[in-house]
């Protein structure tokens, strides 16, 4: 009952005309456009075919990839791609600074000649501790 005082209130129907459609906050494909393996499956049923020298498709295909492993233009692509697929890629590492912590651990004069410089100072550089205010 409320809802319906509010869309004469407004003026506007909610949900169109018919009151059935679109409301607002609403999508009108929750689920979004569904995943389909076509090509992925297409790929892997035509790699199973032989070919007319009877070779498989994915036979011809490593060929061809150790064929540019070895005289290609491509070479350490192509290498790097086997070795990815027979050794596993090597692990990464990513280190990440603690930067709030070494901010913690800087002076007051240090941060004011960072602000003032663009750069942190060095043992050359004179602090001044005139104005001893903190940030």
């Amino acid at each position: 009952m409320e809802k319906k005082l509010k869309q004469r209130r407004s003026g506007k129907l909610l949900g169109g005309v018919t009151g059935k459609g679109f409301l607002p906050g609403k999508t009108g494909n929750p689920n979004g456009r569904p995943r389909t393996r076509g090509l992925v499956n297409a790929l892997r049923a035509s790699v199973s075919d032989i070919s007319p020298d009877g070779r498989s498709i994915e036979e011809l295909l490593v060929a061809a990839l150790i064929e540019e492993a070895f005289g290609g233009r491509n070479r350490m692509a192509a290498l790097a791609y086997i070795f990815d697929r027979l050794e596993g890629r090597p692990s990464q590492q990513i280190e990440v600074a603690d930067i709030t912590r070494e901010l913690r651990e800087k002076t007051d004069e240090e941060l004011r000649f960072y602000l003032e410089h663009n750069r942190w100072p060095t043992d050359n550089d004179s602090l001044s501790t005139e104005n001893d205010t903190t940030l």
